[in-house]
This record gives C-alpha cells, structure tokens and sequence, in this order.
C-alpha cells in the first residue's frame, strides 16, 4: 500500500486534537475475506505472551495484501492471576480445530490437555507450522468493547475455500 493509499483510506477522519495515534490500524474491518494463511505457530513476545500466532493475507477484493493477524492463547490465567473466562478458552479450542481441519493439520481435542499453555503451544505448533499457504474464507464480525470503546473486540469465522490450482514446472522450463 503507498503513502497516498494510507492517507486516503486511514487518515481521513483523524484529528490529531483528540484521536488517539494507536487507533485504527488494528487490522481488517469487519466483513468477509479469502485470505491465505501466511504464517502459523507458536511465539512468545517479549512481554512473555506466549501463544499460536496466525498471519491472514487477503487475496481478493479491496483489501487485497492486506494482513490480519490472530492470537490464540491456553493460558488459565491472566497476566494478573485472573482467571480466564470458560467461554472465551472453550472459543480459542474451537478455533484452532476449525482451522487444523482448514489446513489438514490433524489437530485433536486432547491436545489440549497435555499440561500448561506452552506445552499445548508447541504441539499444536509440530502439526500446523509447514501448512502455511492454504486459501481459507474468514468472516470478520466486532463488538462493543465497553473498557475501550474505539478498539472494539473482534470475532473470527473460518470456513474451507477452493484452493488455487499447482502448477508444475520443471527445470527443463526454466530459461536459464
């Protein structure tokens, strides 16, 4: 995307008075997307965030080279010793065999329960980082965020896509 692209569709109704500079930027709007799976595995940041980082490039439409990016988290508990909420776990275990099943990675159910996050992190991680590249359909929906009301919590759908067709090519069809 130019600098002219960014301005036209990003900075439009920005004012620098009172808008907050990490507004926006949080990814894809709502809507739906075919997007290929550009990255997929396990990652600790530096603040000691340890979860399975995904990476979706949009292939078609508007936002094309545009990129969302996904967290899922094991973690029991928060960074403030809060427990997570049942729901919000139950959502994260759905969405990784959803996508496992997206990607014919063979992700199952009792993988999540061989210990702490990190465990069920890195073997998850064994079975879904060499199966970048798959085309996938994903649905983007928001809700209200009621502690910040302009970074709205976002909800993701993934459901199978026609996968672009292989082509083969030999060395003898190369050019040089």
């Amino acid at each position: 995307m130019s600098l002219a692209d960014l301005v036209n569709n990003n900075l439009k109704d920005f004012d620098p008075k009172k808008d907050n500079i990490n507004g926006g930027g949080n990814g894809l709007p709502a809507g739906d997307y075919k997007v290929s799976i550009s990255e997929a595995g396990h990652t600790v940041y530096k603040s000691g965030y340890d979860c399975l980082k995904f990476k979706f490039e949009v292939i078609e439409g508007e936002h094309t080279g545009e990129s969302e990016l996904m967290n899922v988290s094991f973690a029991e508990t928060s960074k403030k010793g809060n427990p997570i909420p049942d729901f919000v776990l139950e959502r994260n275990m759905k969405t990784i065999l959803t996508l496992s099943e997206l990607m014919d990675a063979g992700v199952t159910s009792d993988m999540f329960l061989l210990g702490n996050e990190t465990d069920i992190h890195v073997a998850i991680d064994k079975k879904i980082n060499d199966k970048v590249g798959v085309v996938v359909n994903m649905n983007i929906s928001e809700r209200p965020n009621k502690k910040d009301p302009s970074n709205p919590y976002k909800e993701y759908e993934f459901s199978e896509a026609k996968q672009p067709e292989s082509i083969d090519i030999d060395d003898e069809d190369l050019p040089f």
